[in-house]
């Protein structure tokens, strides 16, 4: 039975790792650019930038935090009219000195530049402060 039992959290823990082993530093690329954007760079020159960036998308209307890692964040948008719900990805690269920002619509096959403008903003009001 002690066996059983170590074997069942050794095989728990290859499907459910911890939050400290998991790794969100590789924000997936974008398969679809028609409703996706991934941009990363630069913030050498900015005190605490994932600080800075959290709390910017905190203050984003429609847009809720749904996890929040330490370097990964993962936020929700709804869009104003429809409804429809996009992924907003950030990761901080403290080693490299970057942020990597990832957002795109759950549905459809086009976005009309929405993720695009989302991710300039946000990259625009960080680098502004």
């Amino acid at each position: 039975m002690k066996n059983f039992t170590i074997l069942l959290f050794l095989f728990l823990g290859l499907f459910f790792p911890p939050k400290s082993f998991a790794s969100h530093i590789d924000l997936q690329p974008c398969v679809q650019i028609s409703h996706c954007v991934r941009e990363e760079f630069n913030v050498e020159n900015i005190n605490q930038p994932f600080e800075a960036i959290k709390q910017i998308i905190i203050k984003t209307p429609r847009t809720e935090v749904v996890e929040n890692d330490g370097d990964y964040l993962h936020a929700e948008v709804t869009s104003r009219i429809m409804k429809y719900i996009d992924d907003l990805e950030v990761s901080y690269l403290p080693e490299n000195n970057k942020i990597v920002i990832r957002s795109e619509s759950r549905v459809g096959e086009g976005d009309f530049g929405v993720n695009r403008k989302r991710v300039e903003l946000l990259k625009n009001q960080l680098l502004k402060s």
